[in-house]
């Protein structure tokens, strides 16, 4: 039981990050830009909460929140080379070299 909550936990570390990103004003996954509605940010909020709290109570409060902001880093910091090589990829802003 305790594995499925940490794969769902991890899950939605992981979509609740990508959605940080895709609210992100110079993000290059959407080819419209960032959504354009006011509360873009509590998709993402709320799953990164989520995200939080089934690992709380996986294991100590130590070891939960650096699992935590592992899993946010990890993604935050692929999510733009995965954007840029996207859009090289469909011929987008930063257009082939």
């Amino acid at each position: 039981m305790s594995v499925v909550i940490a794969v769902l936990a991890s899950a939605a570390g992981v979509v609740g990050a990508w959605l940080f990103y895709l609210a992100s004003p110079k993000q290059q996954w959407r080819r419209a830009g960032p959504w354009p509605v006011r509360g873009k940010w509590i998709p993402g909020s709320t799953l990164s909460l989520v995200s939080l709290a089934m690992f709380l109570s996986l294991m100590g409060s130590g070891a939960a929140f650096f699992t935590w902001l592992t899993i946010l880093m990890l993604v935050w910091s692929a999510a733009p080379f995965l954007g840029v090589w996207r859009a090289r990829q469909r011929g987008g802003a930063h257009g082939r070299p």
